[in-house]
């Protein structure tokens, strides 16, 4: 696939199919159960939760496969053969498409 079935674009890019609010809470309830184990003097217990939810990340991090992204329309695309050919997000073409997705939006509103 080379370009985007749902716009065309060619621009496509490749990241984790795994959602971050999923990531950003076990982050969160391990770094809380960490203070608070740390707060009833239980360190190796705190040291043993957020080195688990750290060991737990690294696995679910394998275990996860890999979606295109388009970066006009955002269709993900799951279940490539390949996804070698794609290079992660890259910020400055990112902000080209955000640009361009807000001025249509401004043309819409005059």
């Amino acid at each position: 696939m080379s370009h985007c079935a749902v716009c065309g674009n060619a621009e496509l890019y490749k990241k984790k199919d795994f959602p971050h609010w999923l990531g950003l809470t076990i982050l969160a309830v391990a770094c809380l159960g960490f203070v608070l184990l740390n707060a009833l003097y239980q360190q190796w217990w705190a040291w043993v939760v957020l080195i688990g939810s750290a060991a737990f990340d690294g696995l679910l991090y394998l275990w996860v496969g890999d979606a295109v992204v388009c970066y006009r329309c955002g269709a993900h695309y799951r279940g490539l053969s390949t996804y070698d050919g794609y290079k992660p997000y890259e910020l400055v073409v990112g902000e080209r498409y955000r640009q361009e997705r807000l001025r249509r939006e401004e043309l819409k509103q005059k």
